[in-house]
């Protein structure tokens, strides 16, 4: 019995030392071969990626760093802070039916393009092609066909939370092609544990000889997550992203928190790209503000301005009444900065104001302010806009400053202008949109001022019923049509933090303007204090103050020759008596639209041939960008987005083929519409002013 033990353990010896033997093989193997894919892989960033190669070369990993070699010959890796590997024994068979799941069983981002109201008293090209599309998306829907019970062989894009060691990219890849495809990790040290695993080199070069893109967002966390991609989208296009295929690798808290604030904040990349008319009247509105020597922003050569002196921005939400004592007691002890119509609230109020900032394009706003305030008081207030306002309403003034708005076509000719003029360029106002608050906010930092304060800066209606302050032009009571006053934007149901708890209620463009203010404040990290006044939704970077609380403000500087010094030294004028018509481009811009035509008049077959063309027209308007035709691609890029972005999801939601193909056609021709109409338009109204609200 004894002697048949010690037979036992001697094989069970052998077999040890054998599987010693062979996982030291294995590792040997596995070392070689990493050591040279990790070679490769750091050669084909340098070519492709320069910035992440630098990273690599400078990354120091921990001192516990390790890779560990599994049966099947395969690497696996212990993150920081965790205590198990990233895989199984078999991480190839793990994440074999990892991705043949999540291909069985997409989940894909989606946006209802049904949901567009138009106005039938508005006959812009912009509005009717809208409004012409949505009722042919609702047609569609009213069709009720099958969708895509699981992944194509072709998709638009794909947003990939977790790279972990790369092996699901390389089998995803071999199934589906992306147009563009995000690889998003939080953990940078996972990533460079990857480049021994995964023969990266083979995955860039192939996505590159299809005509794809490839993003890696490395580092990735909750504070430049959208930030970045919001960048990347900007400068490709928004239509990268809205119909994605969306994968998660790894279960970790810090994936799941990424995907939650994609999801959360997804609708940020739906609207907001600017379209034809709106860039075509902000074109002529700029060039008609330089020919009437309206003062442009420019960076400062001389500072005598006290920029400690406290400056109020005082919209029309409701916490503006909670303030009034506060900001009467004080006016003349800040400088006073009232967003668009709080400057008739505030008139009620009897408090003075020391500019009046505005942004808006239309006719008819330039008509309204002229009623709910008197030209005598208007004569004691400058203004201060953007470079896409109504020309006109510098008139009302006793003076007037422009600064200019990124994105724009008009500011680009600033921009050329300036350069030639003064060989530097202009600064352009960060996050000054979507509405006026923003503006004034974006220029109150610029500027440098120190010590901000919100007033009725609220992003939403309060709970307890109030949308904007009782003196405001807006009826109380939203549907009493009989209440004197007019309506105002309704709230939808989205939802925002308050300060001191509980919520405001919201809608898009103020989850917008709130989301962009916190932008802005974070973009000027320190020497600014900005205080945000009341009970209006929350602002991360802002203090949070009751209006009980403020405490009266000391005797400054005179602040009158505090705002002259701000005129003075920070707007200038340029020398224009009449723009140069042939720096904007008439028949380029004809040329340019025969060419997008010719594109979307090509036959196709396949949705694969379609998504294709639109890929074409995309990359061919925005080759434009940082060009002398720059103003072009402002030009047509908002139409393109807006009308690509529905047309893309339309292709990859259906699984009738016929169906879909039949549906895109019509678009496709409606999209032709459009084009055959701006390059028509653009001739002989690229100095018309914006004449919507004229009778």
């Amino acid at each position: 019995m004894s002697q048949k033990s010690l037979e036992e353990q001697i094989q069970i010896i052998d077999e040890q030392l054998a599987n010693s033997i062979e996982h030291q093989a294995r590792e040997a193997k596995f070392a070689t071969e990493a050591n040279e894919r990790f070679a490769r892989n750091v050669t084909c960033f340098e070519e492709y990626y320069p910035d992440i190669a630098n990273a690599i070369k400078e990354f120091n990993v921990r001192e516990d760093f390790c890779l560990h070699v599994t049966s099947t010959g395969h690497g696996n890796f212990v993150p920081a802070n965790l205590s198990a590997p990233i895989y199984s024994d078999d991480p190839i068979g793990q994440v074999t039916q990892q991705v043949e799941y999540s291909i069985q069983h997409p989940m894909f981002s989606a946006t209802d393009y049904t949901s567009y109201q138009s106005d039938p008293n508005d006959t812009r090209i912009h509005v009717r092609y809208m409004g012409a599309m949505t009722d042919a998306l609702r047609k569609v829907q009213a069709e009720k066909k099958a969708h895509f019970a699981q992944l194509p062989e072709n998709f638009p894009s794909a947003m990939i939370f977790g790279i972990g060691l790369g092996y699901h990219i390389e089998l995803l890849l071999e199934k589906t092609t992306f147009d563009y495809c995000f690889l998003i990790e939080p953990d940078f040290e996972v990533f460079f544990a990857s480049l021994f695993c995964t023969n990266w080199y083979d995955i860039i070069k192939k996505v590159d000889e299809q005509g794809g893109s490839l993003f890696f967002q490395l580092g990735a966390n909750k504070d430049n997550f959208i930030k970045d991609l919001e960048v990347l989208a900007d400068n490709v296009g928004a239509f990268s992203v809205v119909r994605s295929f969306c994968y998660q690798h790894t279960p970790l808290p810090e994936i799941i928190e990424l995907i939650q604030q994609w999801s959360q904040q997804y609708f940020k990349f739906q609207f907001g790209h600017g379209f034809f008319n709106d860039a075509i009247t902000g074109l002529s509105h700029t060039v008609h503000l330089l020919e009437k020597n309206i003062p442009m922003l420019v960076q400062p050569k001389d500072k005598r301005l006290d920029l400690s002196t406290p400056v109020f921005i005082l919209g029309n939400g409701p916490s503006l009444d909670e303030a009034e004592a506060f900001i009467k007691e004080n006016c003349d002890r800040a400088i006073l900065m009232a967003a668009g119509t709080s400057i008739a609230s505030l008139y009620k109020k009897g408090i003075p104001v020391d500019f009046h900032v505005l942004v808006e394009r239309p006719y008819s706003n330039y008509k309204i302010f002229g009623d709910i305030f008197p030209a005598e008081e208007y004569k004691k207030t400058n203004l201060i806009g953007l470079n896409t306002l109504y020309p006109d309403n510098t008139d009302r003034y006793k003076w007037s400053g422009i600064a200019g708005k990124g994105n724009e076509a008009g500011t680009f000719l600033l921009e050329i202008l300036s350069q030639t003029q003064r060989n530097v360029g202009i600064p352009l106002m960060p996050y000054c949109n979507p509405v006026v608050a923003n503006a004034a906010l974006s220029f109150a930092m610029f500027t440098g001022f120190k010590n901000i304060y919100l007033f009725g800066i609220d992003n939403g209606n309060l709970l307890t019923g109030e949308h904007h302050s009782k003196d405001s032009i807006y009826r109380i009571n939203q549907d009493d049509e009989s209440e004197e006053g007019i309506a105002c934007l309704r709230m939808d149901g989205k939802y925002l933090p308050a300060n001191f708890g509980g919520q405001v209620e919201s809608n898009d463009l103020f989850m917008m303007a709130h989301s962009q203010l916190e932008k802005l404040i974070a973009h000027y990290p320190t020497g600014r204090n900005v205080y945000n006044i009341g009970n209006g939704a929350k602002l991360a970077g802002a203090h949070e103050v009751r209006a009980e609380e403020l405490l009266p403000l000391p005797t400054a500087r005179d602040k009158f020759e505090q705002i002259e010094f701000l005129k003075q030294d920070y707007f200038m004028q340029f020398d224009v008596e009449q723009y140069d018509d042939k720096l904007l481009g008439v028949d380029v811009f004809e040329d340019i639209c025969e060419h997008l035509l010719s594109l979307a008049n090509e036959p196709v077959t396949t949705r694969k041939q379609a998504s294709n063309i639109l890929l074409r027209q995309a990359r061919y308007i925005y080759s434009f960008r940082n060009t002398p035709l720059h103003h072009l691609h402002h030009m047509i890029k908002g139409a393109l987005l807006y009308y690509h972005c529905p047309m893309l999801s339309l292709l990859y939601t259906y699984e009738d083929d016929q169906f879909t193909l039949e549906s895109y056609s019509e678009l496709n021709e409606l999209w032709k519409g459009y084009i055959t109409e701006m390059k028509d338009f653009y001739r002989d109204n690229y100095r018309a002013k914006c004449d919507l609200g004229k009778e």
